[in-house]
Parts: structure tokens; C-alpha cells; sequence
């Protein structure tokens, strides 16, 4: 049983950091910080690959596949007994990153329809020949057009 909480402790820990992560992705998302978003996806790809060797490790200490969701662990670690403390820790952080991670991923949906948008703008002004290779409006003040027939 030590070592199960010892296992327990330690993605209780990454799970921490994790969520940490999620909130300051959120935040960035929210505010349309690109940079720090560079340097959050690279911790949680670090975070994440941490936790999934610790519950890999938990799950294999179980008896179980590494695949092994929250049930399964579960009745497996406690079938004949109440869950601790740091188990149900785990729980609740467990079902926090799932939440936090849908919001995140709405944001990014809605960040990526508001980009989608803007190019669509781009593209639209583009293909008129609104704009020349300088960047500068073409057609300003076509000469040739009488004022009758604008």
C-alpha cells in the first residue's frame, strides 16, 4: 500500500503542474498571447509525457494495461477497501484537467474561427486586386473612369 501512495503522490504532483499549465494556457488563449502559448505547449508536452509514464507505472503495478482508465485503477487498487485521500486527490484533478482541457480546446476552436475569418477578408481583397505587390491600394484613382459611371 506505501508503494501505491507513493505512485499516487507523485501524479497527484504532475497533475498539479498540469493544471497550472492548463490555466495559464487558458489565460493565454483568452488573451491572444501567441508567444506565451509557444512556451506553454512545450511544458505541457513535457508535463503530459511525465504523466503518462507515471500512470503507466501505476497502471502496471495494478496488474492492469497502461491504457487503464480512473474505474478500472480504482476498483483494482480498492476493491475491498475505502479509496485514500490522495486517491480521490486524483480523482478530482483527474476530472479538473478533463474540464480545463475543453475550454481550452473551445477557445482554440474560437481562435481558429476568428482567424479562418480574417483570411477569408484577406483573400476576398486580394482576388478584387484591392492591393499591389507594394502593398499600397491599386485602382485608387482610376483616371480613365468617368464620375457618371462609378
Amino acid at each position: 500500500m506505501m508503494l501505491l501512495e507513493a505512485k499516487l503522490t507523485a501524479l497527484n504532483q504532475q497533475l498539479e503542474r498540469f493544471l497550472v499549465l492548463l490555466e495559464e494556457e487558458a489565460l493565454a488563449l483568452s488573451s491572444g498571447n501567441s508567444e506565451q502559448l509557444e512556451t506553454l505547449t512545450q511544458q505541457r508536452l513535457n508535463v503530459s509525457l511525465q504523466l503518462a509514464e507515471d500512470w503507466r507505472q501505476l497502471a502496471e503495478q495494478l496488474g492492469l494495461p497502461a491504457n487503464s482508465g480512473l474505474p478500472a485503477l480504482r476498483l483494482r487498487a480498492f476493491s475491498d477497501s475505502q479509496p485514500t485521500d490522495n486517491w480521490q486527490r486524483l480523482e478530482k484533478q483527474v476530472h479538473e484537467a478533463n474540464r480545463l482541457n475543453r475550454v481550452n480546446g473551445r477557445l482554440i476552436e474560437e481562435q481558429m474561427r476568428r482567424t479562418q475569418a480574417a483570411m477569408q477578408v484577406l483573400q476576398s481583397a486580394s482576388s478584387r486586386g484591392l492591393y499591389g505587390a507594394d502593398g499600397r491600394m491599386n485602382d485608387l484613382l482610376n483616371t480613365t473612369r468617368s464620375i457618371d459611371s462609378a
